[in-house]
């Protein structure tokens, strides 16, 4: 069920943004829970939330979304960083449990490259949008 549910919400904001990063995203230890459209009943303007890992992103362009997911994926580095430092520093004993040790650094690892991965697919991203918006402004003047 969880599954399928972050495949639909994944699919979702592909359909929004236009984006694939399915590879990417998959065993990265990021979870895209649920997603929502949501309307200023003032100016009729819409905006999205995302719901990933329990924290909200909210976005209007695929511009935005790529600037606050970078972020997102900036914070999470940070914090598999200092988690990953903390197992180094675990003391060992006849009580450690060697295996589970082990897994967790694996799976910290894991996470770490590929939401290093795509980090770097969002910089490329956020990078063409910019220039691609630099270019459309240069043409107007």
């Amino acid at each position: 069920m969880a599954k399928e549910k972050k495949e639909s919400t994944y699919t979702i904001l592909s359909k929004i943004l236009k984006l694939k990063f399915y590879d990417e995203l998959k065993d990265s230890g990021i979870e895209l829970e649920n997603i929502y459209r949501m309307t200023n009943l003032e100016t009729g303007k819409e905006n999205y939330l995302l719901v990933v890992n329990n924290k909200e992103i909210r976005f209007v362009t695929t511009y935005d979304f790529v600037c606050h997911f970078s972020n997102f994926i900036i914070s999470n580095l940070k914090y598999y960083n200092i988690e990953y430092n903390e197992l180094i520093k675990l003391p060992i004993n006849q009580y450690t449990d060697d295996v589970a040790i082990e897994m967790k650094y694996k799976e910290i690892d894991c996470f770490r490259i590929k939401q290093h991965e795509l980090l770097e697919k969002m910089i490329t991203l956020k990078n063409a949008i910019k220039n691609d918006k630099s270019r459309n402004s240069t043409q107007i003047l």
